[in-house]
């Protein structure tokens, strides 16, 4: 079945949020830089788990504008719902972040990414909604 306007606007979004999540940890709201004795803090981590999921979430977005199968579709929009709402929870709740809330990890990279994870996880969610209506 043919995809609907709708549906190809949803796929590109979710493709922009993947990549807004995967390559803004890397460029623009990155996690604190190394200690002087060139280990990281935890953050660090935090910002590697979250760029992770956020290619995977790349991949899957892609796919969902390759594939033409609307069941698998469905399906892998569905998967960005978890990859989503997981990718918002890891700064601070999964993994914590620095101990002093002022920096750059707390004030630019934990709101971003719970934005962007979440818009992903709602995106997916209403694509799927989307998808439903219509046969396999």
């Amino acid at each position: 079945m043919k995809r609907t306007g709708k549906e190809w606007i949803l796929g590109i979004l979710l493709l922009i949020c993947s990549l807004g999540m995967s390559a803004g940890v890397k460029l623009c709201f990155h996690a604190c830089g190394p200690k002087e004795d060139g280990s990281y803090m935890t953050c660090h981590w935090a910002e590697q788990a979250v760029f992770t999921i956020g290619c995977v979430m790349a991949v899957i977005s892609v796919l969902l504008l390759i594939v033409s199968n609307n069941g698998m579709r469905r399906g892998l929009a569905l998967a960005l719902v978890p990859a989503g709402a997981g990718a918002a929870l890891i700064p601070n709740t999964m993994i914590k972040l620095c101990m002093m809330t002022d920096m750059h990890c707390h004030s630019v990279m934990k709101p971003a990414v719970i934005v962007l994870g979440i818009a992903a996880a709602v995106l997916g969610a209403l694509y799927a909604v989307i998808c439903k209506g219509e046969k396999a």
